[in-house]
């Protein structure tokens, strides 16, 4: 990955890339000077399919960098190097958007009506970064433009992730289990 580049990510599955959500971050990447895409792509057919979309809007192909399946540990250790995950939609990231919370990675999604394009935003809810939820295609854009041309807004982004880690019941187990439990109970009685 270029060093002196933001590196927006996508770690969903390829067949989540609609041209809808895709169009999108090539609009991104024409704003934000320097600017990559890091995705998840292990099918080679998939990656030539991308790169010649890219270069049908006008981005150079190599603005592209695909990432293959890894294991767990090295998945999450290399979501770290990224700089903003956009999200797809209309299927949003789950377990994905879970983990790069985890990890204090930012997202920028595009909220839906079903429970697929919901999730991302349910998870930055509960995170109190809900000014990363976008309802309109046109701001999903221009939050994650304005992340990427602000080092310092993301950065505080990235504090309060860290900050959450400590203070957000996303990452209470406990609080879960218990309020899981007493659920149960009260199923049970």
């Amino acid at each position: 990955l270029p060093e002196k580049s933001i590196v927006y990510c996508c770690f969903n599955n390829h067949y989540k890339i609609t041209p809808y959500i895709f169009n999108a971050w090539m609009n991104i990447l024409k704003k934000v000077d320097k600017s990559i895409i890091w995705i998840y792509v292990d099918k080679k057919y998939a990656q030539e399919n991308l790169k010649k979309e890219a270069k049908n809007r006008e981005i150079d192909p190599n603005r592209i960098k695909f990432a293959e399946k890894e294991n767990i540990e090295d998945h999450i250790e290399r979501m770290k190097l990224a700089d903003i995950f956009l999200d797809t939609w209309p299927y949003n990231a789950h377990t994905t958007a879970s983990d790069a919370i985890r990890v204090g990675l930012p997202i920028v999604t595009l909220i839906g009506n079903s429970f697929a394009s919901r999730v991302a935003a349910s998870i930055l809810n509960t995170v109190k970064l809900n000014n990363l939820i976008a309802k309109k295609l046109e701001d999903y854009e221009n939050i994650a433009i304005e992340l990427g041309k602000n080092k310092e807004k993301l950065q505080d982004i990235r504090d309060k992730l860290k900050s959450a880690e400590n203070d957000s019941i996303l990452f209470d187990s406990s609080h879960f289990t218990k309020n899981l439990e007493n659920l149960f109970n009260e199923l049970i009685l």
